[in-house]
């Protein structure tokens, strides 16, 4: 005698894929998959039900907590009656997009001054935490310098100066800067600059990875 399975329950026949959805509002599969599900005006212990997939894991997987695997995600969008690349659709475009990051002059808000030794720090991109490198302006006027900085080990630094004569100290040792001159050192050694000359001083600092 055969053996009968139960079938899952399904999702209203009006559930149906949901419109494009813009790339800023798209992160990974996650936030496709809520979106979809939103638009449906499916809950997520119905489409858990129906997907028999545990509610706390599609939690877990829109919120981005965690990917989920091809299994599950082909079950969620049978269950949301959608193929599975609709999963995955507008991704691609999205990531593309947050690849770029474009920072006029006028946005630039993220300055960190240090009135005590006359110089400020600008940041030159958003969101550094999230990237793999940190490129800042540093200002040191006549007379300043940087605070003392010693990030985590495995942590580099380059510096290019710009404008003006620049005294690097890194570690126990004191290097000369002036301006076109370059240093790569690893920032875990305690370092500070100074402004050596008489002009404002800029230098060009790319860390990596990002250390406040």
């Amino acid at each position: 005698m055969p053996v009968m399975t139960k079938e899952p329950p399904r999702l209203p026949k009006a559930a149906r894929p949901a419109d494009p959805v813009p790339a800023e509002l798209l992160r990974n599969v996650g936030s496709r998959l809520r979106v979809i599900r939103k638009a449906q005006k499916v809950r997520l212990l119905e489409l858990a039900k129906a997907a028999r997939v545990d509610a706390a894991t599609i939690s877990r997987i829109e919120t981005g907590q965690m990917t989920g695997t091809l299994e599950s995600h082909l079950k969620l969008a049978r269950a949301l009656g959608v193929k599975l690349t609709a999963l995955y659709e507008g991704l691609e475009e999205a990531q593309a997009k947050r690849g770029v990051a474009l920072q006029q002059p006028s946005g630039r808000t993220e300055v960190y001054v240090h009135r005590a030794g006359k110089s400020s720090l600008s940041m030159l991109t958003t969101e550094v935490l999230r990237k793999k490198l940190m490129p800042v302006l540093i200002t040191i006027e006549p007379g300043g310098s940087t605070q003392k900085e010693e990030a985590r080990l495995g942590t580099e630094k380059f510096l290019y100066v710009l404008d003006g004569d620049v005294e690097a100290t890194i570690g126990d040792q004191a290097h000369r800067l002036k301006r076109g001159s370059t240093l790569y050192f690893e920032a875990h050694l305690p370092h500070a600059l100074r402004n050596a000359g008489r002009s404002t001083a800029r230098c060009l600092a790319v860390t990596t990875p990002p250390a406040l």
